[in-house]
């Protein structure tokens, strides 16, 4: 079989959507294997080459029947990294999913950006790598994703979501806000999340959503923030169900 008109998947499940601006609709999850990045807090580390080798190769046909074998209308693509996917391939499955009416969500690390794709995805969810990831983000390549949204070219919605470990986080994120005006300008929602629930109970998270509130909505450094309004959400699924996969 030729391996190039195969994906790398790490897990296929059924779910709500846990974080983001879809927080709490069902979806179909595709899981891709492999990324380019290798997050310290990285909490799918199953899906990423730099800790795992475990992976099944599906074709696009295949991950079709799939998802419209579980009557959901909406379709996420995560990883991993979903856009280290082939990009051939990945734009065939995509166009494929939209032919059949389907909604398509993209969770990137934003590093990467696939002009080809820009059209057909309904929901781009960009989640900026920084400070305690000990990754290094891509203004550059955010730059590309806002100049196609400023030029129509990226017609779906364009969400950017920051994961927060510590106030050093959250400096770097509010200076990555006001490295690229356009943020503002196209008035693109802002989501700030605590970093995940390993080693932490439920009540540690409460916390740490309540801290993030106290320092950007209702604090003494809350006036900066409101020029991009950010949303302070939890990811729902690991409230719910913990750390577990396929879920």
């Amino acid at each position: 079989m030729d391996t190039r008109r195969l994906f790398r998947v790490s897990e296929q499940f059924i779910s709500i959507q846990g974080e983001g601006e879809d927080i709490g609709l069902p979806f179909s999850f595709i899981r891709f294997f492999g990324c380019n990045y290798y997050c310290e807090w990285c909490d799918t580390k199953y899906a990423v080459q730099h800790w795992s080798s475990e992976y099944y190769e599906r074709s696009p046909d295949e991950l079709l029947e799939w998802v419209l074998a579980q009557g959901n209308r909406r379709v996420c693509l995560t990883g991993g990294e979903p856009l280290t996917a082939p990009a051939q391939l990945l734009l065939q499955f995509v166009q494929t999913l939209k032919e059949n009416n389907q909604y398509i969500d993209v969770q990137s690390n934003g590093t990467i950006f696939n002009a080809a794709l820009a059209s057909l995805i309904d929901s781009w969810s960009i989640s900026p790598k920084l400070g305690s990831s000990k990754m290094t983000e891509r203004p550059d390549i955010l730059a590309k994703y806002l100049a196609a949204k400023r030029a129509g070219s990226l017609t779906g919605k364009l969400t950017l979501k920051f994961v927060i470990k510590d106030s050093a986080d959250l400096q770097l994120t509010f200076t990555l806000l006001e490295s690229l005006p356009e943020i503002a300008t196209l008035q693109l929602p802002i989501i700030l999340q605590p970093e995940g629930m390993a080693g932490h109970d439920t009540a540690e998270y409460v916390t740490a959503l309540r801290w993030l509130t106290e320092q950007t909505a209702i604090g003494d450094e809350a006036a900066r923030w409101r020029k991009y309004q950010p949303r302070i959400l939890p990811q729902l699924h690991r409230i719910i169900w913990g750390g577990r996969k396929g879920i």
